[in-house]
C-alpha cells in the first residue's frame, strides 16, 4: 500500500524521505517546465505587446501553481525549477532536470553553496 503523505504541513525531510517523494515534485515540475517552455516560445514570437502581457501572465500563473503544489507536499520551491527539501538543519536540494537529490546546503548558503551528499 501506498505511503500517506500530509499536505500543508511544515515538514523536515530524511534524505530517504527525500527520495521517496521526488518522483512526485519531478512530475509536477516537468509538467509546469513543458507548459512555460510552451508559452514562453510563444512569447519569443509574438511582437504583439498585449498577447505578450498575456502570455507572461500565464507563466507567473504556471510558476504560482507549480509553488502551491508544492508547498502542499512540505517541499518548497526556492527558484526556477529549483526545489528544497528541509532538514531541520539545512536542505537537500534538488533542481530539474537532475536525476536524483544529489545536494545539500545550510540555510544561509543557498543555492551556490550547495555540497554533493553522494
Amino acid at each position: 500500500m501506498g505511503q500517506v503523505i500530509e499536505i500543508n504541513q511544515k515538514r523536515f525531510f530524511t534524505l530517504d524521505d527525500a527520495k521517496v517523494l521526488l518522483p512526485i515534485v519531478r512530475r509536477i515540475t516537468q509538467v509546469c517546465y513543458q507548459e512555460v517552455k510552451q508559452v514562453s516560445t510563444q512569447i519569443s514570437y509574438t511582437k504583439d505587446k498585449e498577447v505578450r502581457a498575456e502570455l507572461e501572465k500565464k507563466v507567473q500563473a504556471v510558476f504560482q501553481r507549480w509553488n502551491q503544489k508544492l508547498g502542499r507536499l512540505g517541499v518548497e520551491a526556492k527558484g526556477m525549477w529549483l526545489v528544497d527539501f528541509d532538514t531541520g538543519e539545512g536542505y537537500y536540494c534538488w533542481h530539474y532536470p537532475e536525476p536524483s537529490i544529489q545536494h545539500f546546503h545550510g540555510y544561509f548558503e543557498g543555492f551556490r553553496g550547495r555540497v554533493r551528499i553522494q
